[in-house]
């Protein structure tokens, strides 16, 4: 049964206009010369379905928004989308009684809203699926989106004559044949499963092998020797090592028992050590003390030194009478002194009993007395110096006496087995190092045993995968002879069109699923003509849509949209013909199919026969697509299929 897909209406609005364009029945042919918007009109049904459509100046400049009123499974729909703006890459879900959004879809999946495509899927009940591929020799998936089964729909005017639903394009490709097998269930959800676990098998597959080429190598370039040679040789490495570990013990414990006996000469040694410590902290102690009182005997020196300089001069100034001033030479006596102050330096005048000599004779016998208690305490603090001063001699002969005793003591028995245990300890330092390199490349070999494992575990998920792909391919194997019938209804479908009178025979290859005419698959034919070609591709899209409706198990979509299906014919009587042939088959399609097909044509001119299958939505100079935009006119056009 055909997945019913139909468009009522498209409602195009600028800022100062707004025109709806209506498919009314289940044939509309929209009709107008070179540049009047087309192409534009079917640009826009694939734009509001969230298709990358191509644009005119026009279409950019002026339209704010699109509005398809649609059909989709069973849903009554209105799609609404901005024109280039800051909302262009999201769709509106309308209600078609109140025009409210139902909900808001990002035209690309991976942001905040939720994607359209799923959503347009799911409405449509068309399997949404992931296609396994592969992207510079690594696995890797696709996901199939509305708008690839839209390359289904809609045949565009810039590629009818050259390619059949974007066959040429290799990046499609997987997803175009992926397509087809979902719409003919030549392939299921659990095929596709098990063809995306193949893919990441091959791939692990592959980097196994080559981690496995790595360690061999390398292996073989560090070391020759064989995985059983490297067991033997860490056997014998580690029974050497114990055999060092117990030398090593033992000559420990031998010299622990010699070291014992030295235990109070050491003790002793210590004690020494320690009497010589303290007799040098007792001599800098006495030394500091003998500094202090030094400088207490020079403190009073320098008193009675001061004491006799004083009482000196007052004996030999006292008697003057100064008149003049002993430095300038200027006379005093003019000069006004207060009384009881000196004439000379204007100080206070001491009293005579303060410079009384008796006064001064006693303050120094005072000092006297003090030097000479100075004197003695210095004396004695000398004698406790120099008495100091012997004792860390004497510790120090004593401590090298002890030392002298222990060396002579050590040397023939602690020495000799000191050097021993350093060997030892060598030695067993070394049988670790050689078991740890060759620990090392034991481990590299369990490494390489790991990946033959992993190598082994994989090819045989393989085997189970590939059996299970078989056996689910051959249980919809049967299917596949309704590629035959597919090729059969093509053959006669071209019979019928006659695109050329020198073609005998058509059919549809099993394997790629595009049309192959006499034997001549669909790119070599384009040498034969542009309108021959399209003409093949337009029977081709016509068998489809016949045998989705006819086979109540084949999941082609029933709309089929076709942007200038005479393209590249000429004038003459055969390709007017040709083009009579094709709109007959329309006819024929929609006459008989009413109710489960739409056919949506852009064409240059109206429908070449009469019918009233035929709706019409004709564009002009004074009426373009774009409403309330005058055009300027046939010499100023801008074509849909030219733009970038």
């Amino acid at each position: 049964m055909a997945v019913h897909l139909r468009f009522r209406s498209l409602t195009v609005t600028t800022a100062n206009a707004e025109e709806t364009y209506r498919f009314e029945g289940p044939a509309t042919v929209v009709s107008g010369p070179s540049g009047t918007g087309k192409s534009s009109l079917l640009m826009l049904l694939k734009h509001v379905v969230g298709g990358k459509a191509v644009l005119t100046p026009a279409v950019r400049d002026h339209v704010l928004s699109t509005r398809a009123e649609v059909f989709v499974g069973g849903a009554h729909l209105v799609l609404k989308r901005t024109v280039n703006d800051a909302r262009s890459d999201q769709v509106d879900v309308l209600d078609p009684a109140t025009l409210s959004t139902r909900g808001t879809f990002a035209v690309e999946s991976g942001g905040d809203l939720p994607p359209l495509s799923d959503y347009l899927l799911a409405t449509l009940d068309f399997p949404r699926e992931t296609i396994p591929a592969s992207r510079d020799g690594k696995a890797t998936t696709r996901d199939l989106k509305f708008t690839d089964l839209f390359a289904y729909v809609y045949r565009e005017a810039r590629n009818i004559d050259r390619e059949v639903v974007g066959h040429l394009d290799t990046w499609f490709k997987p997803k175009r044949t992926a397509l087809f097998k979902l719409m003919f269930a030549l392939t299921d959800s659990a095929v596709l499963e098990l063809s995306r676990q193949l893919g990441e098998l091959k791939e692990k597959l592959h980097k196994k092998a080559a981690e496995y080429e790595s360690v061999r190598n390398f292996l073989g370039a560090t070391d020759a020797r064989t995985e059983d040679q490297l067991q033997a040789e860490l056997a014998s490495l580690r029974d050497m090592l114990q055999r060092a570990e117990a030398a090593l013990a033992s000559l420990r414990h031998e010299l622990e028992e010699r070291t014992a006996a030295d235990a109070i000469l050491r003790q002793e040694l210590r004690a020494a050590v320690d009497s010589a410590r303290e007799a040098a902290q007792e001599v800098l102690a006495a030394q500091e003390l003998v500094e202090a009182r030094a400088a207490v005997v020079a403190q009073v020196e320098l008193d009675l030194s001061r004491l006799d300089r004083s009482a000196t001069a007052i004996e030999k100034l006292s008697p003057f009478d100064f008149v003049v001033c002993p430095r300038c030479m200027q006379r005093l006596s003019t000069r006004p002194v207060p009384e009881d102050h000196c004439v000379v330096c204007l100080q206070h005048d001491p009293h005579d009993e303060d410079v009384d000599p008796a006064a001064i004779a006693h303050t120094r016998r005072a000092l006297e007395l003090q030097l000479q208690d100075a004197q003695a305490v210095l004396q004695a603090d000398n004698h406790v110096l120099e008495s100091a001063q012997q004792r860390p001699q004497q510790t120090d002969f004593l401590t090298h006496s002890l030392r002298r005793q222990l060396d002579a003591q050590t040397r023939d028995l602690v020495a000799p087995r000191f050097d021993a245990i350093a060997d030892a300890s060598a030695r067993a330092a070394s049988l670790r190092a050689a078991i740890d390199s060759v620990t090392q490349l034991r481990d590299a070999w369990a490494r390489v045993h790991a990946i033959e494992r992993d190598v082994r575990d994989i090819k045989a998920q393989r085997t189970r995968a590939t059996a299970e792909r078989k056996a689910r391919s051959a249980d919809l194997a049967a299917r596949q002879t309704l590629v035959s019938d597919l090729g059969r209804n093509f053959n006669a479908m071209i019979s019928q069109l006659r695109p050329a009178p020198w073609i005998q025979s058509a059919t549809i290859d099993p394997s790629s699923y595009l049309p192959v005419v006499d034997h001549v698959s669909f790119e070599r034919l384009q040498a034969d003509g542009g309108g021959i070609v399209t003409c093949i591709n337009v029977a081709y899209s016509l068998s489809l849509r016949e045998f989705g409706v006819t086979h109540p198990d084949v999941r082609v979509p029933s709309l089929l949209i076709i942007d200038s299906p005479r393209k590249a014919s000429g004038s003459n009587l055969d390709d007017q013909a040709r083009g009579q042939r094709i709109y007959q088959r329309f006819r024929t399609l929609v006459e008989v199919h009413a109710s489960q097909v739409q056919l949506i044509i852009a064409d240059n001119d109206s429908a070449p026969i009469p019918s009233t299958a035929f709706g019409k939505i004709e564009l002009g100079y004074d009426n373009p697509l774009v409403p309330g935009v005058a055009h300027p006119g046939p010499e100023h056009t801008h074509r849909a299929e030219n733009e970038a």
